[in-house]
């Protein structure tokens, strides 16, 4: 069997070893690790690489999907594997660009055994252009106005400022709120509490608590 060649790409040293570890023992050959995307995007002419495993969130600058865009426009067929505690990518920043074609976006609240992200880092290097059909997460559909007022709501700011920030009117918001309390199964309680629930269930996520309020 063809040892698959990966660049892992992870700014938390620790995280990093780990995955690291986790692939060489599911006998994937990890031929560059990197912490930043300009250190990534410096090791890729050597390495010769058929995947990257990326991480979305990479701190300051470039998100993993920049990265992996980055790496695309350099080697068109490199395998693209996003790993991310997010969800869904636009809850990290507003305007995220889409993934590039065939890469597989997997959240780590999604998956119990590591495995799954060996197995998708064997389909992208096998197919590194197909598109992927990667384990679903129970995670409603929401639109890109949800997505931003959910992050605004879950940043303290009010239905005037949101409103404002958004450049709409008041009862736009309150709409999109009272929406994605039905989404999100936020119980119709005072506005407070919504605005509670709401922050915590941008929190859950995002990967930054648990569902069982850890």
């Amino acid at each position: 069997m063809t040892a698959h060649r990966v660049l892992v790409v992870e700014n938390d040293p620790f995280t990093l070893t780990t995955i690291v570890s986790s692939l060489q023992f599911q006998r994937i050959m990890v031929v560059g690790q990197a912490l930043t995307a300009r250190d990534a995007l410096a090791l890729q002419p050597t390495i010769d690489a058929e995947v990257a495993l990326i991480d979305l969130d990479l701190g300051v600058g470039p998100t993993g999907i920049d990265l992996a865009h980055a790496l695309r426009d350099h080697q068109p067929e490199i395998g693209i594997v996003i790993l991310s505690t997010f969800r869904d990518p636009r809850l990290l920043a507003p305007g995220m660009p889409i993934p590039p074609r065939g890469a597989a976006y997997l959240s780590k609240g999604d998956i119990n055994d590591f495995t799954v992200v060996a197995s998708q880092v064997v389909q992208a290097a096998r197919d590194p252009l197909k598109p992927r059909a990667t384990p679903a997460n129970e995670l409603p559909q929401l639109t890109e106005a949800q997505v931003d007022v959910l992050r605004l709501v879950a940043d303290g700011q009010s239905t005037q400022a949101i409103a404002e920030a958004r450049n709409v009117s008041t009862k736009a918001v309150e709409q999109t709120i009272s929406r994605l309390c039905q989404l999100l199964d936020v119980p119709r309680d005072s506005q407070r509490n919504q605005r509670v629930r709401l922050a915590r269930a941008y929190l859950e996520l995002t990967g930054k608590v648990d569902e069982d309020g850890g």
